[in-house]
């Protein structure tokens, strides 16, 4: 079948093969009279470390076999980048002029020009520590093994039960969702780390427990917030009450939140202002899309439009949440243990464990998230990834399930299914993952040694690829390689001027059916005074409208940036930069593709200049407008455009 989530058949690949081998070998020994002679044999230790061992080296394996060496989705790569920058010490790195070269996708530029990656800063603090190490991509198996450590831990401490704790372990070890999570760089096998041991720390309640408690909860607030506040109720909920405890777990939450507010400050200009809810007034529209909650105008056009369209026409109520949180669950139903049936012991587990302290707790906890993430209006499920927004209920989950594999006798069924699940349905999901983009990273730094290319400036199409090249802080690209955007326009060509004309390339990503090909070219930009209009995308501010990057048959390059308005006679007004002048007057022409409807209006002004022109009524069509001239001071200065009608900003001619 075509998608991912519903195909059945015959293992896709040698990993999901051995798999349903290894399903075959787990059936006699975990027979009743083998478990027994084993159990007399071993100690708990011996099967714990052997787990921890086995995923690590399973995530290890992953990394190199589904991912093919490094991230693959624009979320992971984005972390990348912020990691990268957070091990120089920067929460905003700064670039060259023009920003137009580096600015993309969820990436906020400050009023220093520096760059900014969108997401809470906790994931990128520890991702940071492998770039640190050399070694980014072995930090999500080290998490993978301390995952299998914290899911024993705490069903050890729920159910004071050996054999419970260990096939809890076990379902993490076999959950294919988990390895996908301690592979890329999301962050989702982080937060279900700190949310695991917050639950365990808080149940344990020796002395200092609670602030380490506070400690891991304010770290996961630091990574991603909405959980990190179920964390919070979960904790308060399961740690002892008493001033002493309260007060221990209240100070362990200061460093997290000091860090979110810190890297918000840094992003933004202020403590207060969320990163993603800045980028997206920027980025996308209509204004007000990218929100938590319920009404019209709920979902953003452009990062999730065809599925807005799809699923939003009528806003974001009541029906569209239960909707979007029946299909999470039926895709988080096969992540739990990689066959769907097994999570319907997930609720028989809480009721068996009813009468240990914490159980009902974690059951409600995992409640809680499933409905703290119900006003948000975008599935963000991928293959792969699965229910992602779900992925850190995970060892909570196997906690739950080991407990009901156990009272139940379901041993010897459960966890060969869980290996039959991936082999035959749920490895189809992470093959889809593993073919996407031509198989492979959309930048590889081997790539380029292969090309013998060791410094200079390399230009690149892709966010992904830009995300994995574009090293922070470096401005020399004589002793360096410094990775920015292609635009091919006075970009391009502004910024190899600024960087005294070094060598430079162009790197080459093509993806096809087969796979993918990568070619290192040599390019030297050709003197340019236009500046195409998609490049300043997300542009500086926005004053009335929105805008997004879209294609046009007869716009320059077949690309611009079309401003939308908020409603008849509404008009749009964008802030963007030009990074050119030298004090001298230079002429002004706007490309513009007009839109059917009355004429258009258009004004940019910056300065010491305002320049007007209109576009006459007509069909839709490209054309180019004279502002005249205008002195332009030597200096990086801002410009506001402004329509009265909405279209298509193309480009910006500045000729001395």
């Amino acid at each position: 079948m075509s998608s991912p989530y519903t195909t059945f058949g015959l293992p896709p690949d040698g990993v999901a093969w051995a798999a349903l081998a290894a399903a075959g070998a787990l059936v006699p020994m975990l027979h009743e009279r083998t478990r027994r002679a084993l159990g007399a044999l071993v100690p708990a230790r011996v099967p714990l470390a052997a787990l921890v061992v086995t995923a690590t080296l399973l995530s290890a394996g992953y990394v190199l076999y589904y991912l093919r060496g490094g991230p693959r989705i624009i979320d992971a790569t984005s972390y990348y980048l912020q990691a990268r920058a957070l091990a120089r010490g920067d929460f905003a790195f700064p670039v060259l002029a023009p920003s137009g070269a580096f600015r993309g996708r969820f990436l906020l530029e400050n009023t220093t020009h520096s760059l900014s990656v969108i997401f809470p800063p906790g994931y990128a603090a520890l991702l940071a520590l492998g770039f640190l190490a050399r070694a980014p991509m072995a930090t999500g198996p080290l998490l993978a093994g301390a995952l299998v450590a914290a899911t024993y831990a705490l069903a050890k401490e729920l159910s004071d039960r050996d054999d419970i704790a260990i096939v809890a372990a076990a379902l993490s070890t076999l959950c294919a969702a988990l390895r996908y999570h301690t592979a890329d760089t999301m962050s989702h096998g982080l937060c279900a780390l700190l949310l695991c041991t917050g639950a365990w720390l808080a149940l344990r309640a020796r002395a200092w427990d609670a602030l380490l408690c506070g400690l891991a909860i304010g770290w996961l607030i630091a990574t991603r917030p909405i959980t990190g506040g179920i964390g919070v109720l979960l904790a308060c909920a399961l740690l002892p009450r008493g001033p002493r405890a309260w007060s221990l777990f209240a100070a362990g939450l200061i460093p997290g939140l000091s860090l979110l507010l810190l890297y918000q400050h840094a992003a933004t200009g202020s403590y207060w202002h969320s990163t993603q809810l800045s980028y997206y007034a920027l980025a996308d529209g209509p204004p007000g899309c990218f929100r938590y909650g319920f009404g019209h105008g709920i979902g953003c056009l452009y990062e999730h439009g065809e599925y807005v369209r799809a699923r939003l026409a009528h806003g974001y109520g009541l029906r569209e949440a239960a909707s979007v949180t029946i299909r999470r669950l039926a895709i988080h139903c096969m992540d739990i243990a990689n066959a769907a049936p097994l999570a319907l012991l997930v609720p028989l587990g809480a009721w068996f464990g009813r009468r240990a302290r914490g159980v009902w707790a974690i059951f409600l906890g995992c409640l809680g998230l499933i409905c703290a993430y119900a006003p948000f209006y975008f599935d963000a499920s991928y293959p792969g990834g699965g229910a992602r927004l779900f992925a850190e209920l995970l060892p909570l989950e196997h906690v739950l399930l080991a407990v009901a594999i156990v009272r139940l006798r379901l041993l010897g069924v459960a966890l060969p299914l869980s290996l039959v699940g991936f082999a035959v349905h749920v490895s189809f999901a992470h093959r889809a993952l593993a073919e996407r983009d031509g198989g492979r990273p959309l930048f590889d730094a081997r790539e380029l040694a292969r090309a013998g290319v060791s410094r200079g400036l390399v230009f690149i199409d892709t966010d992904h690829g830009f995300n994995l090249g574009h090293d922070p802080g470096q401005f020399d690209a004589a002793d360096h390689v410094i990775v920015a955007r292609y635009q091919h326009d006075a970009h391009d060509w502004l910024l190899w001027n600024r960087l005294h004309r070094p060598a430079s390339y162009h790197y080459v990503f093509s993806a096809t059916a087969g796979g993918a090909a990568v070619s290192v070219l040599p390019y030297a930009p050709l003197e340019s005074q236009r500046f195409e209009a998609e490049a300043e995308w997300p542009p500086l501010g926005i004053q009335s409208g929105w805008v997004q990057p879209d294609f046009y048959p007869c716009a320059s390059g077949g690309r611009g940036l079309r401003l939308h308005t908020t409603g008849p006679g509404a008009g749009a007004a964008l802030t963007l930069e030009l990074p050119v002048g030298d004090g001298s007057p230079h002429a002004l022409r706007i490309g513009w593709v007009r839109q059917a409807g009355p004429e258009t209006v258009l004004r940019l002004s910056g300065p010491g200049f305002s320049r007007g022109a209109v576009i006459p009524a007509g069909s839709p069509d490209c054309q180019e407008a004279d502002l005249g001239a205008v002195v332009l001071p030597a200096v990086r200065q801002q410009i506001r455009l402004e329509a009265s009608q909405p279209g298509i900003f193309d480009y910006l001619d500045v000729r001395p």
